[in-house]
């Protein structure tokens, strides 16, 4: 080979290390930043949420941008147990497999220079979001509207879950309660109308599911012992009137999972069996929990419970220095906000609601915390080299991954 066109080459291929090395070394920074034996935890609404059935399992197939830039944002992350919201269920197509396989198992190189992620442990089922109810829930003369479903949605699975890891997870134990009633929590939170009467006919508060998604206590055996994932989408509190219906049922959604992980209530599963989580048993509550603990249209008082539990390893808030720049740049109601920027998970319209916490990694007091964050770097300090594909990642979904590092501790 002639000597000029070999040093070509080889300066092609220095360039090409040189633009990948330092997002690869930074990624494997955040992924050791624990100790060893620490398990990462993530929780990522990724949006991938289409106005049609059977559009995402297509779209898995197809090369998408967005989807591949969701994953290169968890293929930097790493995760050991990833919850994901808002990843459409079909039940004709495996979308949480193809995710994983298409996705994240690839072994090319993704847009952030990162290489394969395979999660091959993984569960899913259906939610609520979509399915018919049979029932004129708003009252408008209508059943078969997105908002008489037993969940807001178009079709049944619109807005999925699922739960991605690299530790076997134990589906004979998975404990599902997509069809709880919420008049069957204790104490319910009742939507009232100014008059004084309840928002909803009495005829169907009986019926009604209190889970807009579902709830799943998703058991997974890691290397340390089992740990149960409590996975959850509450409803946003919006899109209401004054007897904030949304609000109640966002708050009580919340509410469950303090009820269930404390045991002050057995609850009926999807099976028709009476249970509650097994005493001491480690826990995780994860997912995007619709509520700011001190800013937004929430009614906060379950969210604050939850984090202030005695059951709950308290810890500081997942931070970013990308969301800190992002409130004081984008302005709006962020300037009314209370609660320190920095903590922001979802980057919401900045006119009504601003960017707020709502996503959420709770680790049980079993764990003792090693590090934690908000995946939404700072633009300005990525390498000009990566910034437009970094900037396309950011850009793929509303909300931003929250992760938690965790190792196991002896309770007293």
């Amino acid at each position: 080979m002639p000597r000029l066109q070999l040093f070509k080459q080889l300066f092609f291929l220095a360039c090409v290390v040189q633009t990948l090395l330092p997002h690869s070394l930074r990624a494997q920074e955040s992924r050791e930043t624990a100790q060893t034996g620490s398990m990462r935890i993530a929780t990522y609404n990724v949006s991938l949420n289409r106005p049609a059935a059977g559009q995402l399992a297509n779209d898995l197939q197809s090369n998408d941008k967005q989807i591949a830039a969701v994953a290169a944002v968890i293929r930097d992350v790493r995760p050991d147990i990833l919850l994901l919201n808002e990843l459409d269920f079909d039940e004709g197509s495996d979308n949480a497999g193809l995710f994983e396989q298409i996705y994240l198992a690839n072994e090319e190189l993704d847009a952030l220079g990162n290489g394969a992620w395979p999660m091959p442990h993984r569960f899913t089922a259906p939610v609520n979001t979509g399915v018919p109810s049979g029932l004129d829930i708003n009252q408008d003369g209508q059943k078969n509207q997105p908002v008489d479903a037993w969940g807001f949605g178009a079709f049944p699975g619109q807005y999925g879950m699922a739960v991605l890891s690299r530790y076997p997870i134990d589906a004979n134990q998975v404990q599902t309660f997509q069809k709880l009633r919420w008049s069957e929590l204790p104490n319910p939170t009742i939507p009232i109308r100014k008059d004084g009467q309840p928002y909803y006919a009495a005829e169907t508060w009986k019926q009604l599911r209190i889970s807009s998604k579902s709830f799943w206590d998703v058991p997974i055996t890691t290397q340390m012992g089992t740990l149960h994932l409590l996975a959850s989408h509450p409803t946003p509190p919006s899109f209401d009137g004054p007897e904030d219906h949304n609000g109640c049922r966002n708050h009580d959604e919340i509410k469950l999972l303090q009820t269930y992980f404390e045991r002050s209530h057995k609850l009926l599963n999807d099976r028709g069996e009476t249970v509650s989580l097994r005493e001491d048993a480690a826990f995780v509550v994860a997912g995007d929990l619709n509520c700011d603990p001190m800013d937004g249209e929430s009614q906060r008082q379950a969210i604050v419970d939850v984090l202030q539990h005695r059951l709950v390893s308290q810890f500081p808030p997942p931070r970013s220095r990308g969301a800190s720049l992002a409130s004081g740049q984008q302005a709006g109601m962020n300037q009314q906000h209370r609660s320190e920027p920095d903590t922001d998970t979802a980057d919401f319209n900045d006119q009504s609601v601003g960017n707020l916490r709502v996503d959420y990694v709770l680790p049980s007091i079993h764990f003792t915390v090693a590090a934690s964050g908000v995946y939404w770097p700072a633009l300005e300090e990525v390498p000009v080299s990566r910034r437009e594909a970094t900037r396309s990642c950011l850009q793929a979904t509303d909300h931003h991954l929250v992760w938690v590092d965790v190792e196991w501790k002896k309770i007293d």
